[in-house]
């Protein structure tokens, strides 16, 4: 059958399609994704795409999104497309299908060419049967949906017959995994995904305000563009709204103790790596855990007047044994100046037994109370503003640095909570990273080295008990 492309001239002397809108479906690629404005017509266009694809037999369209509602509206478009089209295409059809936790709508239509478009909310589980050769599948508002990773995992496997992957989103926070997926494509960790952006001034520029006015009947004017624009964006109370919602600009995100432009700045190739440890001081952080959460040592030393992450190691249900071996290979590797464990609950004889074996100077056991775990947090953020610290380029360290929020307590202080949302533990790296970066902010001055090898702190360093100075570092050799 052959289908004409929507690119008939409208009464208003635009395409039907608007430029942005024709280039997304126009796009080649097996993946592609746009991060866009609210109510540009992104979705609708892409409708027309879908209605081509499966009208024209190159496979069935799968849509998902957050909303059931949005999903109707979808396939609503479709038909009405395929009216515009003189496409022959049955009744849009409602059934249930029936999930583990609740009944779901799913809304199809199906074309004369026997392939049809199918509408239901985001569902990792509905997809894993999908991907016939040349299916396609549109992930619409996906910074929104729930499960984004898990739904992009099976909806990946659809290109494996030549199948296309569509992910249209405005943006929801930076620390939203649709944001962590653009930021890597922008970066080129992706390279099979092409990435539109098209701003509220992408649309304008490109005839959208003109289209508002045809299709409202209003007459159009010089400066109507530039006056509708305005009326749009003074519509919006709070300008952290108006850039994420109108200008691709993701915000911040309500209470992050750590900025995400710190930590992504912070981010460096060579850091991590232990083969860049160029013999200088050296500070040793770890969080202790056993069964639920991480465990996470993490070594900083210091350059000039910046830390740089030597080594991070992790481990999950992780025998302590086995633990104990890990630091003392650390120690031995790095001498490390100081040693600061969480000491907070079942590190209470963990830190007991590091410090029988290496020394209580060296070894500081954090009891982390409320004020001590906001003074401890508190040296990190300081560092990560003033760009003094370098970490590796790991996702789930950024998701952990990143989900320590601050809310306020019943006195009025600095409460700080762990979000587990989009991370693989409870901010365990963070907690480790700021042991390490506490420690080195408390040392003032070098370590002497004495005769064997051994060393002794000089002033500035407090053991756990309080006293100055420090006994020699028991079996270190």
């Amino acid at each position: 059958m052959s289908i004409t492309r929507p690119d008939t001239v409208q009464d208003d002397g635009l395409p039907l399609l608007l430029a942005y809108q024709q280039r997304w479906i126009d796009e080649p690629s097996a993946f592609a994704i746009c991060e866009k404005s609210r109510r540009i017509g992104l979705s609708w266009a892409d409708a027309a795409e879908s209605v081509l694809h499966a009208a024209g037999g190159a496979g069935n369209v799968y849509y998902q999104s957050y909303s059931q509602d949005m999903t109707r509206t979808y396939i609503d478009d479709c038909a009405a497309w395929a009216r515009r089209f003189g496409l022959a295409v049955g009744e849009v059809e409602q059934s249930v299908i029936s999930d583990e936790r609740e009944q779901i709508l799913k809304y199809s239509v199906t074309c004369d060419s026997g392939k049809f478009i199918q509408a239901v909310p985001s569902s990792p589980r509905s997809l894993r049967s999908k991907g016939r050769p040349g299916d396609r599948y549109v992930l619409d508002e996906a910074a929104f949906c729930d499960d984004l990773d898990e739904l992009l995992k099976a909806a990946t496997a659809i290109t494996v017959w030549g199948g296309r992957v569509r992910i249209i989103s405005t943006h929801h926070g930076e620390a939203n995994a649709f944001n962590r997926l653009v930021l890597g494509v922008r970066e080129g960790k992706h390279p099979r995904y092409a990435l539109h952006r098209v701003t509220l001034d992408d649309a304008v520029d490109d005839g959208l305000a003109r289209r508002v006015a045809s299709l409202s009947g209003r007459p159009w004017r010089d400066g109507d563009a530039a006056r509708w624009r305005d009326e749009i964006v003074s519509g919006y109370t709070d300008p952290a709204q108006v850039d994420e919602e109108l200008f691709c600009k993701p915000s911040q995100g309500g209470g992050a103790w750590l900025r995400w432009d710190w930590i992504r700045a912070a981010g460096h190739a060579e850091a991590g790596q232990p083969d860049g440890y160029t013999g200088g001081l050296t500070w040793v952080g770890v969080d202790i855990a056993r069964r639920r959460d991480l465990w996470v040592a993490v070594v900083l030393e210091r350059v000039g007047d910046v830390l740089w992450t030597r080594e991070l190691c992790t481990g999950r249900d992780m025998p302590f044994a086995e633990q104990a071996a890990i630091l003392n290979r650390l120690i031995e590797r790095y001498r490390p100046v100081r040693i600061a464990m969480d000491q907070t609950g079942m590190g209470e004889a963990v830190v007991e037994q590091a410090q029988e074996t290496h020394g209580k100077s060296r070894v500081e056991g954090v009891l982390l109370t409320a004020g001590r775990r906001l003074d401890v947090a508190t040296a990190l953020r300081e560092a990560m503003e003033d760009a003094r610290v370098r970490i590796p380029d790991d996702e789930p360290l950024r998701q952990d640095l990143h989900a320590i929020k601050a809310e306020t307590g019943q006195t009025g202080a600095p409460r700080l909570v762990a979000e587990r949302s989009g991370t693989d533990g409870h901010a365990d790296r963070f907690w480790a990273l700021a042991l390490a970066v506490a420690a080195a902010a408390d040392h003032t001055g070098p370590p002497e080295y004495l005769a064997g090898g051994t060393e002794r702190l000089t002033a500035g360093l407090t053991d756990y008990t309080g006293h100055q100075g420090g006994d020699r570092y028991a079996g270190f050799r």
